[in-house]
């Protein structure tokens, strides 16, 4: 007997979840279900993210994201009653490119102009905040001490854990095998062996998002790349509590964890588009090469793991959020590294397109159909 539903959700991760809990929470009553193929929520990208949260972008519409999630993620262990360790240790963003300090900069006034305390910061006084980075080819940096860091685990949980309190369901072991439409309109999914019919379905499937999007006939240009993180064990020159440490010029980054354990990676930006999460050694020279130039001490560090995770990623950098051309039928994806700390936006502008609701920010520039223009935006810089 084929199951009834007033909005499917195709995927658990935070991004699916934190749909499914503003959509409930907006709407008391409203029956919905999520579908998710693993046999539990957060097995996907979000299971293998890093945990930032930062404002420091030259897209100003990632920047306004930022700002909506922000006190989500301010209030959650709270509201949602589950902790996510969020503190506040800022990010450095770092360049030796004239072309990126400037955009550093201009990224700074919009920062300002939006009441975001944020620094630029020449290489003498970097080198004086932190000794153990090189500092000899840079031309400055930025600094916005209100980026920070939450735990995934604990976000995707709490969000889950509502979820349930507010009556969503959420079906593990159920990989959608097809979308059902008819006159332009979404009907419901076929997944798990059986058919479920719902006037609205959401596909915030990660990095399946275009394999799911192509099962109702949408063409979307979103593509899974893997990226690999490096964990070394703690190193006395590198202290905790620094800031989440980005070299724009070449992506490595440095983020500690409370206890010591460093995060690293960021220099695989150019492998080829894949689904396969497995650890590729023959980058790690090259990582190994950039991330000692810019942490000398790091040639004494000791990776004690490293692990990859798939991020899907759009031509011009920004996510993609929105109704299809087929009615009904939203996708919610491609947000590549940026979907964990902006999740509660996304939740929330999802939430208020289903319910015909205005949002809190114009997403026409996040739409499926802006890829059928001519006239995409120029890619962001970081």
């Amino acid at each position: 007997m084929p199951k009834t539903a007033d909005v499917l959700i195709i995927g658990a991760g935070v991004i699916g979840l934190s749909i499914a809990y503003h959509l409930a929470r907006k709407q008391t009553g409203l029956h919905i279900v999520v579908l998710e193929k693993e046999k539990m929520h957060g097995a996907g990208s979000t299971a293998q993210c890093t945990g930032g949260i930062r404002h420091q972008f030259t897209n100003p519409l990632n920047i306004q994201l930022t700002k909506i999630s922000y006190p989500y993620f301010l209030r959650f262990a709270a509201e949602m009653q589950y902790p996510i360790y969020f503190r506040k240790n800022g990010y450095l963003l770092l360049t030796g490119s004239a072309t990126r300090l400037q955009a550093l900069r201009e990224m700074n006034e919009r920062l300002a102009d939006l009441n975001i305390a944020a620094e630029l910061l020449p290489p003498d006084e970097i080198a004086r905040r932190y000794p153990f980075l090189h500092t000899g080819d840079l031309l400055g940096g930025s600094f916005c001490p209100l980026d920070a860091y939450a735990d995934p685990y604990g976000v995707v949980e709490g969000y889950y854990r509502q979820c349930r309190r507010l009556g969503v369901e959420v079906l593990y072991g159920t990989q959608v095998d097809g979308i059902i439409t008819g006159s332009g309109e979404v009907k419901g999914v076929r997944a798990g062996g059986a058919d479920f019919y719902a006037p609205v379905v959401v596909n915030a499937a990660g990095p399946h998002l275009h394999l799911v999007a192509r099962l109702a006939g949408v063409d979307i240009p979103a593509a899974p790349f893997r990226r690999q993180v490096y964990v070394c064990a703690p190193l006395p020159a590198v202290p905790p509590g620094i800031p989440l440490i980005a070299d724009l010029d070449t992506g490595f980054y440095l983020h500690v964890e409370k206890n010591g354990i460093l995060l690293l990676g960021g220099t695989d930006r150019d492998t080829s588009p894949g689904l396969q999460p497995a650890v590729d050694r023959s980058l790690l020279p090259f990582f190994v090469e950039k991330a000692t130039a810019r942490i000398p001490a790091l040639e004494e560090g000791q990776i004690t793991r490293i692990y990859a995770g798939i991020r899907s990623l759009t031509p011009d950098g920004l996510g993609i959020l929105g109704e299809t051309e087929v009615s009904g039928f939203y996708c919610a994806g491609g947000f590549g590294g940026n979907g964990f700390m902006h999740a509660p936006a996304i939740g929330m502008i999802t939430a208020c397109l289903v319910l015909g609701e205005k949002p809190p920010l114009d997403p026409s520039p996040l739409s499926p159909g802006r890829f059928m223009s001519t006239s995409l935006a120029d890619k962001a810089l970081f």
